[in-house]
This record gives C-alpha cells, structure tokens and sequence, in this order.
C-alpha cells in the first residue's frame, strides 16, 4: 500500500511539474464541456472509448465465419461491458482491409467476418447496423474506424476476385511483406475512392464518428525497409508540372485527403465527428525531451498540421509510453499536443492497456486518466487499445470502475459543431412501491441521445447534495430507491442531452410525496424493456383483484424476459392487446414488477369487463405449485401499498374466480390464503 501511495504521490509530483514548466508557454484554451447553466448539478463529462479491431480477428469476431448468433453473442458481450464499467464510446472498426463489416456496394464483405471475402453473412444481417442500434441502446457512441490506405493484409486472406485489388489494380502497389497491398496515397482515384467509401456510411448509418489510426503510408517493415513503390505515380506528377519534392509531395497528398474528408462529412452531417489517431510523436525533438520514430518523415504524416488546422473533431494521438518514460513521457507529450491545439479541439489521448495485469500497470492507466483530467480539464477523455486487454485483466477493470470510472459520464459536448440545447423534458414524480418513481416524456424525441435524472438530498449535518444517473435514449422512467435513513430527495431534475452532448436547462421540481410505507420493491417498466403500449381505454380502479399467470414458474426462470414475452404475444395479431394484461406481475423470489398503468384497463379474457380492476397476478400456476412465502408476503405488501396509494376499500380484495364461473385462476393453493382471511389479515398489520 505505501509503494502505491509513493507511486501515486510521485504522479502528481510529475504532473505538477510538466504544468509548471508549461505555464510560460501560451497554451490553447479547451472547448467548454457541458452547455449546462453553472446554477444547476452537472454531471462529469469525459470521453471513455476503447477500439475494436477486426483485422486478424484481434477483438472481434473471435475468428472468421464463426456462426452469426454466436458473433452477436460475442459484440453484445463487449458492449455490456463497456455499458457496465461506464464507459461511453467505441471505436469499431468496419474497414480493415478495403472490405467491409457492413453491407457495401463498393467493398466486398470482410474475410474476417465470414471466412471468406466476397461472402455475406448467413443467415444475413448487416453487422455496422448490429453495432449502432445495440451501443445506443445502451448509451453508447458509435464511431467506424477505418484504414483509409490498406488495400489487402498479410493475414487476411486470399486476395479474392471481389478484392479492390483486382478491381482496382491502377491504384495499388505490392508490398514486399507477405501479401500486403497498399493504395497509393497520391492518386486521385485512391482519394476519390477512399472518400466514398466513408460517405457512403456517413449517408446510411446512424454513427456518432468517423475515426483513422496511425496508418497513413506504411511502416517500413512492411516493405521490409525499402521505400514506398510509387516512382510511377510522382514521376506522373512531375512530368505535369509537379515541384514538390517527394516526402512534401506524399505529405500533400494525405493533408488535401483528410481536409477534403472533413469537410464532406461535415456537410452531410454536422453532428458526426471526425476523429484521428495518429502515431504518438510527430517529430523526434517535439518537444526537446522527446526522440523516436519520425511519422512526419515516414509515415508522412502531418498530424501536428490537422491539429493545427482544426480538420478534426478531436484528436487521440496514440501515447503508447508510460508517464516515467524519459524520451517518451506520456504527459509530456501530452502536453506538447496540448499546446499545437490552437482550434480548440478535444484532445483524448490514446493509451495502451496492455496485456501485463500487475497492480503497477493498473496504477499506471489510472495514472494517465489522472494525469489527463489534470492536463486537459475542460475536455477530458480518452481511448484504451484494445477492448480485449480489457475484458481480460479482471485487475485492469476492477482498477477503473472502483477508481476514475466509478461515475457515469456524458460525452464532452462539440461546441463548433452545435450549440443549441434541446427542449427540457416534461416531467411527473410518483411513489413506486418502497421507491420514487420519476417519469418524463420529451417533445422531440429524435433530439435527444440521453436524459440526465438529478436528485438532491441532505447528509445528517443538513448540506445539500446531488446524485445522478445517465439513462438513455428510450428511458422514459427510472426508479429512486428509498435510502435506509428514509431520506428521500427533495428535488428532481430531469435534462435531455443530445447528439452534440449540449443538455437542456435546469427546472427543479420539489418533491412533495408523502411516502406510504411499504417493503415492497418494485421493478419499473424499463426494468423489463417494456414495449410503448397502444392506444388503451383509461378507468379509475375501484376494486383490487389477484390472479396467478397460469404457467408453471419457479426461480429458475428469468422473470423479467417471461414478462416481456407475455406482453409480446398479448399484443401481437393474435390477441392485439394494447399492454400486458396485468397492473403488476410478481415473480416467486417476491419481486414486483410494474405493469401496465394502473389507470388503464386490463384484459383478462372472461365474460366480464375488466374496468375497474386494479390486477396483480402471481407467476405461476397455483393450482399445481404451492406459493412461495417471500411471493405471498410480496403479495401482501404490494396489496397494502395499493389499498393505501388508490384510495381502494380494504373490502374489496377478491381473485378472479370471485367474478367469473368460468375460471378457477388463482388456483387453490393462493385461492386458499383469500378463504381463510391470512391475505386481509396480513395487510389489515401492513396498515396498521
């Protein structure tokens, strides 16, 4: 413990250091983060992404043409867990050797998806579109990655008919590693190409951003330490009049292809950033300190350029070194970028995770976020290569989601791209159960990438203090459970956020529940993923009467998706029910869930109108199955709550035989807790 607080305590040393040598340089001011008004909570802002690679099979899929449920299974997993550990983004590429992860009328399909380039998936789906409607399910952005200049790996396959190698032979050259094939850079009809290919998706898919690593001309090792094979093509340019050099040739090439990139995404849509993950170091001597491998004069990359011009969206230079590496110090070439950001763009660093889970690499990545939030505060965040190493240091991910990631963020906002807040949603307050249900709908839904509950509560000593959650695009309610000390918020706030990341205004709205005291727990509709209901008949419940579902069901089984399922078939053509059947369903472990308003009505299929009925029904068939003591006490409880919230007459607490002689619902075994007076009596004690 001591080493780690040494370790930590020499960070912050170092940072305080690099900071202070940086004060005598003019040092460019940072986009602001939040459009939220300084008088309300905020929530923290920070980009949390990491990358998925698809070349060889590095992250996902696990390898070429497994089935396509189990590639499913696979991409969920991956974001569930970045959802879990909070993060916020991922970097996915669908492009990683001029083919595709997505359906393309320019690009054959990816070997690494199905084992074969050329070849769809079966059964079909379009795994890009997989990808966006999952992520932002689970509020998470979306940004393809693609290699603008590899036309065919060494690992990637057979160079197949469909391969743009064969298609397009004039724009690429072989390399001397295994079979390698490269686009040449400079030709008008790689840039032509290469820029369709990006706005094709642009134009299709509903992405968040478009992002480039460090491969721009090659690494020298992949044309084993000759220069790259483009003597035809520059001596074309010269004999037409071209005067620059070589390497400024080359660098001109690549500039004018991401300007132009930049530009035409941002005229088809302004909210889809364009991010860059260039080599680490532009220059060895920049700053002074810093000696390695020159990407300006190799790779001929300009990235300092891009930077400098503002033909980013944000920057993420790949910072692969740790903070105590002399000629490559992770903050101090941090905080060179920092200085060449003059059009305050965001600048998350990249960092390399690794695959060494000891405690000192997790302090080191801990290290670098910290050393991040310290550097660049007004737009923190950055990416984490890969997601594999990830998921597979349970150390590494243990270290974040206890330590920086512990709290949800929003991504920082882009205010050169967009400024203008959405609506504030309209939002209702209620009790739910031992809970306080908070609800909200919005005006225009389509604005909106998140919603933001606020809630401020007092500490023993009486100081104020705010807690939030970040939900996403189709929450419509979440639940606030009631603390042990009973101390229930006494103001909610509820913003929208949108695609741009600017948050709606702060309105307080006083909480004035008197709370009905129950044990009960219940689960909201978003609990269960509740499809919207359709247009229902609205009543005011009278009388409270109990059902079982009718099915065998026990603990074993998933409450919440059987729930799901039931609505599904009630409201499919079949049935064509509006919502689920039932008011609240509660499974035999005792938990509650909600179901359809309580203030519309349910349909139970007898020869009486149900209007009127407040339905609870019990999974389970209780004419076969004895009822659970911890489902009968949640019976109890949740009868109790409801009796006392709807203003219901004790007297008229009855089941479904009660009302019909066609039925024996609830069963015997809980129809016999009715007859012999244990349910009246229990919640006559729940009252009392």
């Amino acid at each position: 413990m001591l080493k780690n607080i040494l370790s930590i305590s020499c960070t912050l040393l170092l940072i305080a250091s690099i900071a202070a040598c940086s004060a005598t340089k003019k040092q460019a001011q940072q986009p602001a983060s939040t459009a939220t008004p300084a008088t309300g909570p905020k929530a923290a802002r920070e980009f949390r992404a990491a990358w998925v690679a698809t070349v060889a099979n590095i992250n996902w899929p696990s390898k070429p043409g497994i089935p396509v449920d189990q590639q499913k299974k696979e991409a969920i997993a991956l974001l569930d867990y970045l959802k879990t550990n909070n993060f916020n983004a991922v970097i996915f590429q669908v492009r990683p050797q001029a083919d595709a992860l997505y359906q393309s009328s320019l690009e054959p399909w990816s070997y690494y998806l199905t084992g074969t380039q050329g070849k769809a998936p079966s059964p079909y789906y379009d795994p890009l579109q997989f990808w966006v409607e999952e992520a932002h399910d689970r509020g998470i952005e979306l940004h393809v990655w693609l290699n603008p200049y590899r036309a065919h790996h060494t690992v990637g396959g057979p160079v197949s008919d469909s391969s743009i190698v064969k298609k397009k032979p004039e724009l690429v050259v072989k390399l001397k590693q295994g079979n390698y094939w490269w686009f040449d850079p400079a030709l008008k009809g790689t840039q032509d190409h290469s820029a369709a290919v990006v706005m094709d998706i642009v134009k299709r898919y509903d992405i968040d951003g478009v992002h480039f690593d460090d491969y721009f001309y090659p690494y020298p090792d992949y044309n084993e330490g000759a220069d790259f094979p483009d003597s035809a093509s520059y001596a074309a340019y010269k004999a037409g009049g071209g005067k620059l050099d070589r390497g400024d040739y080359r660098r001109n090439a690549v500039n004018a292809f991401i300007e132009r990139l930049y530009k035409e995404i941002k005229a088809e849509k302004k909210h889809v950033k364009f991010g860059l993950s260039p080599f680490g170091i532009w220059r060895p001597g920049y700053p002074e300190y810093v000696a390695g491998f020159d990407q300006y004069n190799v790779l001929y990359a300009d990235a300092k350029l891009w930077l400098n011009k503002g033909w980013i969206d944000y920057f993420s230079p790949q910072l692969y070194w740790p903070i105590s590496r002399l000629q490559q110090s992770f903050p101090i070439l941090l905080g060179w970028w920092a200085g060449e950001n003059t059009e305050n763009r965001h600048l998350w660093p990249g960092m390399n995770v690794g695959t060494d889970t000891s405690v000192r690499n997790v302090n080191e990545i801990i290290g670098q976020i910290l050393t991040t939030r310290a550097m660049v505060p007004n737009s923190v965040g950055a990416i984490h290569w890969s997601i594999s190493q990830l998921t597979q240091s349970p150390s590494m991910t243990k270290g974040i989601i206890t330590g920086p990631y512990k709290q949800q963020a929003l991504v920082p906002a882009s205010p050169w791209l967009d400024n203008k807040a959405p609506e504030s949603p309209n939002v209702t307050i209620d009790q739910l159960g031992a809970s306080i249900k908070v609800s909200w709908t919005h005006a225009d839904d389509k604005d909106v990438f998140h919603y933001v509950v606020y809630a401020k509560y007092k500490d023993r000593l009486g100081k104020e203090y705010w807690k939030y959650q970040i939900m996403n695009r189709k929450d419509r309610s979440t639940v606030l459970e009631l603390p042990a000390d009973k101390n229930l918020p006494s103001h909610i706030v509820v913003t929208a956020v949108d695609r741009n990341g600017n948050e709606s205004a702060f309105k307080e709205i006083e909480n004035t529940i008197k709370f009905i005291n129950t044990s009960a727990i219940i689960v909201p509709r978003a609990g269960w993923q509740a499809a919207a209901a359709k247009p229902f008949r609205t009543h005011k419940p009278v009388q409270l009467t109990i059902h079982h579902e009718g099915t065998f069901f026990d603990s074993t089984k998933d409450a919440a998706k059987h729930i799901k399922n039931v609505q599904t078939w009630g409201m499919g053509k079949d049935r064509n029910w509006t919502d689920i059947p039932y008011h609240f369903l509660i499974a035999p472990d005792g938990t509650i869930y909600e179901g359809r308003d309580v203030y519309t009505v349910g349909e139970t299929a007898t020869e009486y109108d149900p209007a009127g009925h407040l339905l609870i029904s019990c999974l389970g068939n209780f004419e076969t199955q004895e009822v659970p003591k911890k489902q009968l006490e949640a019976l109890t409880q949740l009868i109790a709550w409801c009796v006392k919230k709807y203003d219901l007459p004790f007297e008229t607490i009855a089941s479904h035989k009660d009302h019909s002689t066609k039925t024996d619902c609830p069963g015997k075994n809980l129809y016999q807790y009715l007859q012999n007076g244990y349910i009246k009596t229990r919640v006559k004690q729940i009252l009392n």
